[in-house]
């Protein structure tokens, strides 16, 4: 199986989101062919008009681009290949401001593509990548459920991009760190639930 663990910890080695994303490659059940991408360190490049105009150009317009359009989105073009080329899709991050961090947001527009992750079909978008598996982990100094669950956009957002490239099969690991008198039990929680992930999807 084709991994690919898409990352963005902020604190390093003293990230709450590393100790999950650690449990889940340390308990794997096979080996497979895994590659990371670490946003920190190789942040994925933002739309600008150049870019902008070379996609909408070829994806929508099936037009040829010159050299310097092509040059242009290759960086996001890579990213896409590295995606679409993955069964299972591991994301990894803090929740920042009841939502996804900036660049977590620029690496799926950058792999969000016409053409590659879905398509219209008489004006219906249709989702191409049905048989990918993606989980997210994350985690946040809240815990928001009940009344307070529309705050959690992590979840919201990534369900509407995840079910508009198809993607069936997905889940999310969430750990609370706010409360320090249930971190433990919220961590114990969250790697049980990844356990249960890894024993699902045979991984």
């Amino acid at each position: 199986m084709n991994i690919l663990i898409v990352k963005y910890l902020p604190s390093g080695s003293k990230s709450n989101t590393l100790g999950l994303l650690n449990h889940f490659t340390e308990n794997l059940s096979t080996k497979h062919n895994i590659t990371e991408v670490d946003l920190l360190k190789s942040p994925p490049k933002y739309f600008d008009e150049l870019t902008l105009g070379a996609y909408a150009k070829r994806n929508f317009g099936g037009i040829e681009l010159d050299s310097k359009e092509s040059e242009a989105i290759k960086p996001l073009d890579e990213l896409n290949e590295q995606f679409i080329n993955a069964d299972l899709v591991v994301l990894a991050l803090p929740m920042h401001n009841f939502s996804l961090p900036g660049i977590v947001k620029v690496y799926l527009d950058a792999i969000m593509q016409s053409g590659k992750v879905f398509k219209y079909e008489n004006g219906t978008p249709l989702g191409l990548m049905d048989k990918m598996k993606f989980v997210t982990l994350y985690t946040s100094a809240g815990k928001y459920l009940g009344d307070y669950e529309f705050l959690d956009n992590v979840k919201t957002l990534l369900k509407i991009e995840l079910d508009f490239m198809g993607i069936k099969d997905y889940g999310f690991v969430h750990a609370s760190s706010g409360n320090p008198d249930n971190i433990e039990s919220e961590f114990a929680n969250a790697k049980q639930e990844i356990d249960q992930i890894i024993q699902n999807w045979n991984i």
